[in-house]
């Protein structure tokens, strides 16, 4: 699908019906699986309501069930205008900036801003593999905190415990296959035990992981990854085959979005805005109208209600 501005985009979603092909479409590329009894490639019929009727269990269902979509007062169109430019801004785009353009509070636009990030949540259980950079970043917090010009001195394992402060950053791990796909994890504290639950959960066995010095990485050989690393302490930056250079990269990416964009993230929801960032890094091949078609093939099952939001 190409790339298209406004008025291209109002001359194809002109319509709530249109707006509704476009979602059944590419919704279910693989067959209509229907929501109430499970059947997949499943005979539906097309109601004049707009609503789908499932030819197995003669439930009837609409594109919104079952979905972010769903028990949401926005139009189709302001949704699909959302989505599209939340793919498309490659440093995110602000509740405020968006509530403008689509005509809703800014609690609303939040809210969609927030469901949308939901579906970029990577749920593949691809392996990273080959050559893999690992590296840590820390958001948010006051910059004394830092170890050289990024880290929390104590922040491992059990010396986490002092850094649960409002003030404190929250570390998050990537994990970048060289030519590939990239994870993005915030995390408690980036001690031995958290570190490499995420290379066995998230890297191939016989991939070759790329670090800087921080200690916990020793422990990666013992579980038979090749690692070779670099030490940042002493401004050695690369060393052979050796640096964290690419996850540097994303990292950047991430920090002039959240500081420049958002100003401020808590804790709380920065999991979905490194699952935003990590989403355009991993499309980074597509055009925005391709990024934006693939955003609903992941769409399927996911809900995200304004109260698990809010909760504490």
């Amino acid at each position: 699908m190409e790339s298209f501005n406004l008025i291209k985009f109002y001359q194809k979603f002109g319509t709530e019906e249109q707006c509704q092909e476009f979602i059944f479409k590419n919704r279910w590329t693989n067959g209509v699986t229907c929501p109430k009894c499970g059947e997949t490639d499943v005979k539906t019929y097309k109601l004049a309501s707009g609503r789908i009727k499932c030819a197995s269990c003669r439930n009837t269902f609409t594109v919104r069930t079952r979905s972010v979509f769903e028990d949401s007062p926005v139009s189709l169109q302001k949704w699909l205008l959302a989505i599209y430019l939340c793919g498309s801004y490659k440093k995110g785009i602000s509740s405020i900036q968006l509530g403008k353009f689509i005509d809703v509070t800014q609690k609303t636009a939040w809210f969609m801003l927030q469901r949308i990030r939901y579906v970029y949540k990577n749920d593949s259980f691809e392996l990273l593999d080959g050559e893999v950079e690992m590296d840590e970043a820390y958001i948010g917090g006051k910059d004394s905190n830092k170890h050289f010009s990024k880290r929390l001195k104590q922040l491992t394992g059990k010396g986490a415990q002092g850094h649960g402060s409002k003030n404190s950053k929250t570390p998050v791990v990537g994990m970048v296959e060289r030519g590939g796909n990239l994870r993005a994890i915030a995390t408690k504290d980036t001690g031995s035990k958290t570190l490499m639950t995420l290379a066995r959960t998230h890297i191939d066995i016989n991939a070759t992981i790329y670090t800087d010095e921080h200690m916990p990485y020793r422990t990666l050989p013992k579980l038979g990854f090749k690692h070779e690393s670099v030490n940042h302490g002493v401004k050695e930056f690369v060393n052979g085959m050796a640096s964290t250079n690419t996850a540097e990269s994303f990292w950047s990416h991430l920090k002039r979005g959240i500081n420049g964009i958002y100003h401020h993230v808590s804790a709380k929801h920065l999991q979905r805005y490194c699952d935003e960032y990590s989403y355009r890094w991993n499309t980074r091949a597509m055009t925005d109208g391709e990024r934006f078609e693939d955003w609903f093939s992941h769409v399927n099952g996911k809900r995200l209600t304004y109260n698990s939001l809010v909760r504490k």
